[in-house]
């Protein structure tokens, strides 16, 4: 009996995550109401006080289910060329953030739900490991620029020197994050027509400042395009 009334609170906590999750990709974050919530999940809105304390638990929650689908939009196959894979986690990233714009928006607090934000914290603080177990959709790009180090495509940094592997991360973060932005606001037309102007040029800039040759970061660049 137990076992049944645990399966049935976590089936109220999951559809009303589910419904919320929903309604934020169809409608925005002013969809994100206490009724209409409850409603779309089949419940009482007392249901979201008991299950998420209040819609700030719940908005936090959303955000990380959001964190969690871009975590798997961002596992992408490794190959022996790490620069090109950071080309394919860069178009992954960009394709995930235009078909979820919204979910977007509010995990990288953009955006907010009546007010309020989603989360947000400092990785710059933090080692690869605590970010590969804290923070996964940011390990990808982690991964793949230690393994950049490992092979001298970037010669910034050591691979042993967690402070550096993270802030050269952080800088291709930074890049395509403010691309995608301002690609979302229209700024950049609505032809893809950037992708390849300004983010692959932006970031086979940042790689040849990092250390790397022109002509590898365009073999690479090339080989990513034909995945």
């Amino acid at each position: 009996m137990t076992s049944e009334i645990q399966d049935g609170v976590r089936s109220v906590r999951d559809d009303m995550l589910s419904a919320a999750v929903d309604l934020l990709h169809e409608d925005g974050p002013d969809a994100l109401q206490t009724r209409k919530v409850a409603g779309a999940a089949g419940t009482s809105t007392m249901a979201l006080y008991t299950h998420f304390g209040g819609m700030g638990g719940l908005i936090a929650e959303v955000a990380e289910e959001g964190l969690r689908q871009f975590d798997a939009a961002l596992a992408v196959t490794e190959t022996d060329d790490p620069v090109a894979d950071l080309f394919v986690i860069g178009a992954a990233y960009r394709r995930y953030a235009i078909k979820c714009p919204h979910m977007y928006r509010l995990m990288f607090g953009s955006t907010s739900a009546h007010g309020i934000n989603a989360p947000a914290h400092d990785v710059l603080t933090l080692t690869v490991a605590e970010i590969e177990r804290g923070y996964p959709s940011f390990a990808h790009v982690v991964r793949a620029v230690l393994r950049c180090v490992l092979a001298e495509r970037i010669g910034t940094g050591a691979a042993d020197d967690d402070a550096a592997v993270v802030a050269i991360a952080a800088q291709f973060w930074a890049s395509i994050h403010g691309f995608v932005m301002l690609e979302l606001a229209g700024y950049y037309g609505d032809d893809s027509s950037a992708v390849i102007a300004v983010l692959g040029s932006m970031t086979s800039n940042l790689l040849v400042a990092l250390g790397d040759s022109p002509e590898k970061v365009n073999r690479s660049q090339r080989s990513a395009t034909l995945r």
